[in-house]
């Protein structure tokens, strides 16, 4: 009953969602070569593009950097990030604005672990990690943790990166998506610097903004989140795992007007969704079976 009615609320919100976007066509690029990517625990995760490099994580830490050239990509570099461990899920990967060497081939990568169980006793920890120039390793440079003492969070806080403004948005479940009385929060920091030491706390009172969507829109929905992406103001998360209850949507939320649209995947891509970046002006996503260009968004 919860599964049918989470398909209900999300087809009830397409048909709802403010007009401009729409069911797109996507260019399917072909499978991923994570390490083990067929076993069980070693899912895709997070996911970002640097240039003509793309860079994906599996769960507990894995990733696996792939040389981009048109809609053909090459791996060339695997490695176990530095804070693997079975907790870290590493959910969302955004690059930030800075490297920590200039002849860094990747600016310091923001990964957020976003598990169920706490790592080294904090939840929802965002690692700011260096990757080395030969793109076989890296290093923790710094770990941000949000002191949630009003208990804004549930499960499943995400980081990302706004890089134009050097914002942090963090967003997440109250509760969680299983739950009728979940909501969505977004909350935004002065995205801290290397100078403010190598563990950071990001305090309520700190925020710039704090609040829910559902309380400054008349937007409802309760999806299975995946990754996180802002682009020109607006935040982009693909949903769903690709099944009939479980639609493969997109909402794309308007941190300046607060408003809501969506963009239906559902027959463009397959499989669970999970993260997404730009290349060469359009977005690519993310999922367990592979990479997904999307042509255009109207």
């Amino acid at each position: 009953m919860k599964r049918l009615n989470a398909f209900l609320l999300a087809a009830m919100t397409l048909l709802c969602a403010a007009p401009g976007l729409h069911a797109q066509k996507a260019e399917y690029l072909g499978q991923l070569e994570g390490e083990n990517h067929r076993q069980k625990g070693h899912s895709y995760q997070g996911m970002d593009v640097y240039g003509n490099y793309l860079m994906s994580l599996q769960d507990k830490g894995i990733a696996t950097i792939y040389k981009l050239s048109g809609k053909k990509f090459t791996k060339v570099g695997q490695f176990h990030l530095a804070t693997y461990d079975p907790v870290n899920h590493a959910n969302v990967l955004s690059f930030g604005c800075d490297k920590f060497d200039r002849k860094d081939p990747f600016p310091l990568a923001y990964i957020s672990q976003c598990h169920k169980k706490p790592y080294n006793g904090m939840k929802d920890v965002l690692f700011v990690e260096r990757i080395a120039p030969d793109m076989q390793s890296s290093t923790l440079i710094q770990t941000i943790l949000y002191d949630d003492k009003n208990k804004d969070f549930g499960y499943a806080l995400q980081w990302v990166i706004d890089q134009p403004n050097r914002m942090l948005y963090g967003y997440g479940n109250t509760v969680n998506n299983s739950d009728p009385s979940n909501r969505h929060r977004i909350i935004k920091f002065r995205l801290p610097s290397l100078s403010e030491g190598e563990f950071v706390v990001l305090k309520p009172e700190d925020a710039l903004e704090n609040y829910l969507i559902e309380e400054v829109s008349d937007f409802r929905f309760n999806p299975i989140g995946q990754g996180l992406y802002v682009y020109k103001d607006k935040l982009y998360m693909p949903t769903g795992v690709g099944g009939y209850e479980t639609p493969s949507i997109m909402y794309v939320w308007d941190l300046v007007g607060k408003t809501m649209e969506t963009v239906d995947l559902t027959r463009c891509t397959c499989c669970e969704l999970e993260d997404l970046g730009r290349y060469r002006g359009k977005f690519i996503i993310q999922g367990q079976d592979g990479l997904f260009l999307l042509k255009s968004l109207k």
